[in-house]
């Protein structure tokens, strides 16, 4: 019988540790190969457990894939989940954006599996059942946007709320790439501190800038 793929990390038994296990394995063999080019067999192998042991804990790679991206998006909101509320001020509002999406930002960069998942997800678009999707992504997608919404104080729709996450999600998946073609656009790897420094405020400044708290919009508007 196939267990739920939801991650309980405060169960700490042989079992749960299994499941953790083939979880990081699968990430990191579908960012490497895509869904199509993944198999089970491999990422068992990688988990170091039985293929019996894989279909156990998730009873299909369909199942499997699904539960990478829920365990992500809860990750993430995990990070920022008690820094965002409406805020006072456009300072305030600045330095907020400052903390989340700093934060987002080195959960990306120092996991390049992440952005690599994702993107492969907007690219590839594996035919998978789009209601078990999203069951399994839009709660987390959801509290990102109440958080947009509640942030900009109910000003902004639930269309371009949804937009823009997509627009700072597609920015931090191209940035966050450590391929050739990137380096080039960019200047070199992320993996040099400057650089790294360098792009985590460019995409903290284009949220600023999306949400309308830019220093530069702010001072423009007020005179």
């Amino acid at each position: 019988m196939p267990v739920n793929p939801e991650i309980d990390q405060s169960e700490d038994s042989p079992r749960q540790n299994t499941k953790v296990r083939i979880l990081q394995a699968a990430q990191e063999v579908f960012a490497e190969r895509g869904f199509d080019g993944a198999s089970t067999r491999e990422i068992a192998s990688r988990a170091d457990v039985n293929i019996s042991s894989l279909h156990y804990h998730w009873d299909s790679k369909e199942t499997l894939y699904r539960g990478i991206f829920a365990h992500i998006y809860r990750q993430l909101v995990t990070l920022v989940k008690d820094e965002i509320t409406e805020p006072a001020s456009p300072e305030q509002a600045r330095e907020m954006i400052d903390r989340t999406m700093g934060r987002i930002f080195d959960a990306f960069a120092d996991d390049q599996t992440i952005p690599k998942l994702l993107l492969r997800r907007l690219i590839e678009a594996p035919d998978l059942d789009d209601v078990a999707v999203t069951a399994a992504l839009g709660p987390s997608w959801k509290v990102f946007q109440e958080w947009a919404r509640e942030f900009s104080g109910n000003e902004i729709s639930v269309q371009d709320i949804s937009f823009l996450l997509l627009a700072v999600q597609s920015a931090l998946l191209v940035s966050m790439l450590d391929t050739p073609h990137v380096s080039m656009m960019v200047g070199g790897s992320l993996q040099d501190p400057k650089r790294r420094a360098r792009l985590r405020r460019q995409l903290i400044a284009l949220v600023e800038n999306l949400m309308g708290v830019s220093e530069a919009r702010v001072s423009k508007e007020s005179t």
